[in-house]
């Protein structure tokens, strides 16, 4: 891949095979969930769980909503914006993803 960093041009990012790493799927999520629409619906199924504050043994305790995590199936993509950390990250997973133009 020959990415530069540049903030005003975008990339299309697409899981290209299975995520075996964990590490991988984590960078690749992390990723994925800076483009607003494949955040959206995760957003929207999110947005009832709030953090629930109550008393458990004298003390306050929060219950805290559990994250969502995205399903990064083959054949997910995303447009995400060529920066410095972006195309770091992006070669760490190559294996996983494919990149073109967007």
């Amino acid at each position: 891949m020959d990415l530069t960093p540049d903030a005003t041009s975008k990339v299309k990012v697409t899981v290209k095979s299975l995520i075996k790493r964990d590490s991988a799927r984590k960078t690749i999520e992390r990723l994925f969930m800076s483009d607003d629409e494949f955040r959206k619906p995760l957003d929207l199924r999110s947005r009832g769980f709030k953090d629930k504050p109550k008393r458990r043994g004298g003390r306050i305790y929060t219950k805290y909503a559990r994250k969502v995590h995205p399903d990064l199936a083959v054949g997910a993509t995303a447009t995400l914006p060529t920066t410095a950390q972006f195309v770091k990250d992006i070669k760490s997973v190559e294996q996983y993803v494919s990149v073109e133009k967007a």
